[in-house]
């Protein structure tokens, strides 16, 4: 899951975040947030996804067409152009959505995910110390209860990045007309 988490963060563009911090928790987890976790939290530097730009026709000042020009195209061009653009709004619009999306979903998980792996740290500086089989097998079976508690963390918010991702689509995305 850290891997599919570093992944989609590499893939989202960077301005889309003011800052992305990598932390070492106190067991030696690795998370991600907006938000320094101590004083020695560098931010990382995010490789901005490259989308290709599509070819813009250059919008024609006026309707009157220009040597060479056919009656009519000088509007086909402007047409294509005003096309582009807001084609490229909507990429803008939905890239952006999806890195809202990311950071709400991520953010909260990650630091639910943290406070269960301090406890299992604990749970496990006191199994190390357990004075009898009974206490240990005890502590066990309370930090299977977290690990269980962290994969169904993971899996609710990979869920949820889905469903938001599939959201920001359909909000951003052009309702394809069928071909004829």
């Amino acid at each position: 899951m850290r891997a599919f988490l570093i992944v989609l963060l590499l893939l989202l563009p960077a301005s889309a975040f003011a800052q992305v911090y990598k932390c070492k928790g106190k067991s030696g987890e690795t998370m991600y947030s907006e938000n320094p976790c101590d004083a020695r939290a560098e931010p990382m530097k995010l490789r901005e996804h490259s989308v290709p730009t599509p070819v813009v026709a250059p919008a024609a000042s006026t309707s009157e067409p220009t040597a060479g020009e056919e009656p009519g195209q000088a509007s086909e061009s402007a047409s294509a152009a005003a096309a582009n653009s807001e084609l490229e709004a909507n990429r803008a619009a939905e890239r952006t959505c999806i890195a809202n999306a990311t950071a709400s979903v991520y953010g909260p998980s990650n630091d639910r995910v943290s406070t269960l792996q301090q406890q299992m740290t604990m749970l496990g500086e006191q199994l190390a110390n357990a004075p009898d089989a009974e206490r240990s097998q005890a502590l066990r079976t309370r930090m299977a209860t977290f690990r269980q508690a962290i994969t169904r963390e993971h899996g609710n918010a990979h869920t949820q990045m889905t469903a938001a991702r599939q959201r920001c689509l359909d909000m951003h995305r052009p309702a394809q007309t069928p071909a004829r």
